[in-house]
């Protein structure tokens, strides 16, 4: 066996220290780690440089689209109200025999408010103000608030008499906050604010609807003891100016029927 030199063995040393010291080697990922990151940097690029700009275009193509049809097939007026000319009218169910060819149209043939509507302040054929809430420790509020009331004689000096006939079944509800609901057999036609008043020499009952050809005041000249009945007189400075009209008013507990009045002016 040789031995090595001093200077061999010195060599070895420093070529052993050299390599301890030398930087590591870069870590390398497997080519398809870089392939799959590659690929998804690619697809959201694509995403928001091409896909989401075409769908906000088909967007505002399809907002367009929908304003544009709901303004064009929306017939309503803007306020929400059914216009008059689309509306029903009381004159298809209570109309007088003669009606067609008589020269007067009575009050109570009016236009009625859309069904959704019937209870609104304001439609297209009327409106009424504000409601106050009734004197509820008089006689006669306290009346009107406790049943329907319904028109049972009717007494109009320019009415034929099937139109006096006619009016029978006329109705109104009164309700302590101020409101009253009206109408004419089983139907409600119209609704709106009542007031009732002490400064004449009888009360008088503002009815103010939302069927401005129903506003009227009524004034109240007798009530029986029994609260059962009312003769009241319609004056013409509140509502279309009219003839004075007299009328009976019965309390019945729910709204009037046919059945109910056949035997009143000989059969209705």
């Amino acid at each position: 066996m040789f031995e090595a030199s001093k200077g061999e063995k010195c060599g070895t040393l420093l070529l052993a220290a050299a390599r301890s010291h030398s930087p590591p080697r870069p870590r390398t990922f497997p080519q398809r780690v870089v392939n799959n990151t590659a690929a998804k940097f690619r697809l959201i690029i694509f995403t928001c440089s091409v896909l989401i700009p075409r769908m906000m275009k088909n967007l505002f193509i399809l907002l367009a689209l929908y304003l544009c049809a709901t303004s064009c097939t929306d017939p309503k007026p803007s306020d929400g109200t059914v216009q008059a000319d689309e509306l029903a009218s009381t004159k298809d169910f209570v109309a007088s025999k003669d009606q067609d060819t008589a020269r007067h149209i009575p009050l109570y043939i009016h236009k009625i408010p859309a069904e959704g509507e019937l209870d609104n302040q304001t439609t297209s054929v009327g409106g009424f103000g504000q409601t106050i809430e009734p004197p509820m420790d008089r006689l006669e509020a306290q009346a009107l608030c406790k049943s329907y009331w319904v028109v049972e004689g009717y007494a109009d000096s320019r009415a034929s008499r099937p139109q006096k006939v006619a009016a029978t079944g006329q109705w109104i509800q009164c309700f302590p906050n101020g409101t009253f609901r009206g109408g004419h057999w089983d139907k409600q036609t119209h609704a709106g604010a009542w007031y009732l008043t002490y400064n004449e020499k009888h009360p008088l009952l503002q009815l103010d609807s939302n069927v401005d050809r129903m506003d009227a005041i009524w004034e109240i000249q007798g009530m029986a003891g029994d609260q059962a009945s009312i003769v009241v007189v319609r004056r013409n400075t509140f509502g279309p100016h009219h003839n004075s009209i007299s009328s009976k008013w019965i309390e019945l507990y729910d709204r009037p029927t046919r059945e109910q009045f056949k035997h009143v002016h000989q059969g209705l």
